[in-house]
């Protein structure tokens, strides 16, 4: 969330799709302050929600929250599918395994190029079936070098190796900032180290 605030300081913003929580953090007021203050459109993001991008091929679709969903709101976050032509880009947010089998249950298009692994690759995410059904061609860990909380955990980097291979997972702790680069038919990637 200290991320999102300087965000909205540094740039200009258009527009924010956020989830709204029953409880909110001293930072995530400040940051809906914020929007508020600067007039910021926001979007109460919902499952079914297409925002289009400017063609027909490019856009993104919103396939979790879901309203009715059992799911606490905590593990509840924000997934997003980005889509360029032939390419998509599966953001997932920190939901854990227990989330992913609800979009599974869902039937939601999972489908994707390129996975951001869940929860900094935590070993309670990216579950072999929830890979089998997304079934990435590479996947990008955004983890903290050296963090305390072990991430990305084995367990997860194993599940990643079986469906794309270790010469395709991408971690900004030893590859620092992933960027990848399409033209919807092919997909390039750059890293900083």
């Amino acid at each position: 969330m200290t991320g999102l605030l300087e965000v909205l300081q540094r740039y200009k913003v258009q527009q924010v799709l956020y989830l709204d929580t029953d409880y909110q953090t001293p930072p995530e007021q400040e940051w809906l302050n914020l929007i508020k203050q600067k007039g910021i459109k926001s979007t109460l993001a919902r499952a079914g929600q297409v925002i289009n991008l400017g063609t027909n091929e490019t856009g993104i679709e919103v396939i979790n929250p879901a309203p009715d969903s059992s799911i606490p709101a905590m593990d509840n976050g924000v997934v997003l599918r980005l889509s360029d032509g032939k390419i998509s880009f599966l953001l997932t947010s920190d939901i854990s395994q227990e989330s992913e089998r609800d979009l599974i249950m869902r039937r939601a298009d999972l489908a994707s190029t390129v996975l951001k692994v869940a929860h900094h690759g935590s070993n309670y995410s990216s579950s072999a079936a929830f890979l089998a059904v997304a079934d990435p061609q590479l996947a990008v860990i955004s983890v903290g070098k050296d963090n305390t909380f072990g991430h990305p955990g084995p367990e997860t980097i194993g599940r990643l190796m079986d469906t794309v291979g270790l010469d395709k997972i991408y971690r900004t702790d030893k590859n620092g900032t992933v960027e990848c680069i399409t033209d919807g038919e092919k997909l390039w990637v750059k890293t900083e180290k």
